[in-house]
């Protein structure tokens, strides 16, 4: 076989050691290639499928934002829940996808208790308003011992930790 690149060294249908895609490598190496081929598929194609089309119109629309402010939500937030998912999702999908298949839901159900708590904050900040406060009365009266007393304790506001 000459030294130059051919179809066959391309395609590693020789199998030989001259070509680039050797498949005994392959072989050698499928959890590795379909882990990462499983991660990339998810982050680069499904995620901003469903987040850029369900995740984040539905939140918006369902906060009371309007169909005419779904685009501005979608790309201004997208770009985090990615970089949030990437950062959340890349090392715990290594192990989801190397583990026993009778133990992945579990580990993958502790992971998702984590993203969820992140999915619902920006959940909750699209379609938000800036005046966005709580409807509380300005004061509760109670009856307690045939008299009425005011009680405080119910004002509340909501704010960002």
């Amino acid at each position: 076989m000459d030294s130059k690149l051919n179809i066959y060294q391309l395609s590693g249908i020789n199998g030989g050691d001259n070509s680039i895609i050797n498949p005994d490598w392959i072989r050698k190496h499928l959890a590795i290639i379909t882990t990462a081929l499983s991660i990339t598929i998810e982050q680069f194609l499904w995620c901003p499928i469903v987040f850029g089309t369900f995740e984040i119109p539905v939140s918006t629309l369902l906060n009371g934002g309007s169909i005419s402010t779904v685009y501005k939500e979608i790309d201004s937030k997208l770009n985090g829940l990615l970089i949030s998912n990437a950062k959340v999702w890349t090392l715990a999908n290594v192990v989801i996808y190397n583990a026993p298949v009778e133990w992945r839901p579990a580990v993958s159900n502790c992971v998702d208790l984590l993203w969820q708590s992140i999915v619902s904050d920006v959940a909750a900040d699209c379609g938000k308003v800036e005046d966005d406060i709580c409807e509380v009365p300005d004061v509760v009266v109670t009856k307690s011992q045939s008299t009425y007393e005011k009680d405080f304790s119910f004002y509340a506001e909501k704010s960002r930790l």
